[in-house]
């Protein structure tokens, strides 16, 4: 491995504490601010990480170990290198499962460890809570800190046996101590619900009732959520779409200059359709992991200036509904007027719906405009 790429490399200690102790040419050490070059290329590393246990899973192989510094991340891209074996040090640490904890306390050697695909899911969840808060376990909250002269296997077993999620919700006996878990403070603001609510789930259910655990395909379509909902407004405002201001008229707007985003929903997601904005086959085709793949974009009709369409790009055919009650088919190409009352069906999946519409002067966008219709919205 060349120096440059070495230097690219983050492990999991640099990237929680954020920085990297550097040695020069005369032996003089420095600090190096350490983060990934994007929102993006986080995400991408999380990804990274949970499909390596996927693959090892599928072998029906399990990761032997409580290292977690062998993961060594880019932070430029979020790409992942991973440790040449997949057994290895099994030490006491808050990346072991309770189980572990508890088998270690009974005299088990760390050979003798019954490690299994949930004690995996455990770590993985660990690892990912510091991964993206730059903190230490999960269960480090004013508990914890109040028993910092217990012995590390008195501290483990406590954990394990009366541990508490430091964010679990109504609970104040184990928060965040300031001064101590700022980062943590700051960081859970940072992120989307359906972040905070796996690791919830991780830590709550799952902490000692192993079948609950989320798996890795509970985490890939989080982090593929999470790439997803990210935006990137032409303005250069960046931020999840929990960040956007809501409007009244159930349209959300850029905090920065005020771009309209419409609320397309299934009833249980949104996709929020603004000038430009790409869609991915995670949210119109069949590979609901697939984030790459651009299947469709928002654009302007050449005819009507502001208003706007969604673009057939996917090579299949979706089915439209007009607010007058018409249902056309939308193929590769052509598109659908984006107005209140409009539905469309994408490949595969549910209906999608735009239940509201921003009014101009009173009146709906395309009210006086029902008439046209998908191929003529400009998208051929």
């Amino acid at each position: 491995m060349s120096e440059r790429m070495k230097k690219e490399l983050f492990s999991l200690k640099e990237i929680c504490g954020e920085e990297r102790t550097e040695t020069d040419g005369k032996g003089r050490t420095k600090k190096r601010t350490v983060h990934f070059s994007s929102m993006e290329a986080l995400i991408d590393g999380a990804l990274h990480f949970v499909e390596f246990f996927e693959r090892l899973h599928r072998e029906g192989k399990v990761y032997r170990s409580s290292e977690a510094e062998g993961f060594l991340f880019s932070g430029r891209t979020g790409a992942l290198c991973v440790p040449a074996s997949e057994e290895g040090p099994a030490e006491l640490s808050e990346f072991l499962a309770p189980e572990l904890v508890e088998a270690m306390a009974e005299g088990k050697m760390p050979e003798e460890l019954p490690f299994t695909v949930e004690t995996d899911r455990y770590f993985i969840a660990v690892f990912l809570f510091e991964y993206f808060f730059h903190t230490g376990s999960p269960f480090e909250g004013k508990r914890m800190v109040n028993r910092c002269f217990l012995s590390p296997m008195e501290k483990e077993l406590f954990r394990a046996r009366e541990g508490q999620f430091c964010m679990e919700v109504g609970e104040e006996s184990n928060t965040p101590v300031k001064g101590i878990q700022d980062k943590l403070i700051f960081y859970w603001e940072q992120y989307p619900d359906i972040l905070k609510k796996m690791f919830q789930r991780a830590f709550m259910d799952g902490g000692r009732i192993c079948e609950l655990r989320p798996t890795e395909v509970d985490w890939k379509q989080t982090f593929v959520r999470m790439a997803v909902d990210y935006k990137r407004c032409s303005c250069g405002f960046c931020g999840f779409s929990f960040s956007l201001e809501a409007k009244g008229n159930g349209t959300f707007a850029c905090p920065d200059c005020g771009r309209v985003y419409y609320p397309l929903t299934n009833g249980m997601d949104r996709i929020l359709l603004a000038a430009g904005e790409k869609l991915y086959e995670c949210q119109t085709g069949k590979d609901v992991f697939d984030k790459e793949k651009v299947t469709a974009m928002v654009v302007e009709n050449r005819q009507r200036k502001g208003l706007y369409g969604i673009k057939n790009m996917s090579g299949g055919v979706w089915v439209g509904r007009f607010p007058d009650g018409t249902v056309k088919e939308i193929g590769e190409g052509q598109g659908i007027p984006i107005w209140s009352g409009m539905s469309v069906r994408f490949e595969v999946g549910e209906e999608w719906h735009l239940r509201q519409i921003s009014q101009t002067e009173g009146k709906e966008i395309g009210e006086d405009e029902q008439q046209v219709s998908g191929a003529e919205c400009g998208c051929d």
